[in-house]
């Protein structure tokens, strides 16, 4: 066995990963810029509130409320439309971690998560796109809570 045959079957298996490296096939790809969950959790209050949203890259929702977690509608076209150009907005990097009035008292407390990005927020303070991001979830939330049925 020569060296030369050994090499020849390296540099092919080297060249077959490295070309397995590149960028994923357009039919894979996850749509637009939400490719991690983007979820908002609220808590606080006198009454002790606690809510939240979750949003998976693919659209579907899950709420939080006093009953607990369940699956809700997915994103219509619109909102989803809306959330990717919200996300886009965002400079999650730039963000701080929290951004609390320290001398607030009984607050509410929003909790705004996408991918590694966390950011704690009593919204005191003008954060911008990260702020409309917020009330994007929120209305989609709202569109989701169950409404008891009125009867005559």
């Amino acid at each position: 066995m020569t060296l030369r045959t050994v090499w020849r079957p390296a540099v092919l298996v080297i060249a077959v990963l490295l070309a397995a490296c590149g960028e994923p096939a357009a039919s894979g790809a996850t749509r637009g810029p939400a490719s991690a969950d983007v979820s908002l959790a609220v808590s606080g209050g006198i009454a002790g509130v606690q809510y939240g949203i979750d949003v998976r890259p693919d659209g579907s929702v899950s709420v939080t409320d006093r009953t607990g977690s369940h699956a809700a509608r997915d994103l219509s076209a619109a909102e989803e439309k809306k959330l990717d150009s919200l996300l886009a907005a965002v400079d999650f990097a730039g963000l701080p971690a929290r951004q609390i009035d320290a001398g607030s008292r009984d607050r509410f407390e929003y909790r705004l998560t996408y991918g590694s990005h966390s950011l704690v927020t009593d919204r005191s303070t003008d954060l911008g796109p990260a702020d409309r991001l917020i009330d994007h979830l929120e209305s989609c939330r709202k569109a989701r809570q169950e409404r008891p049925v009125h009867q005559p």
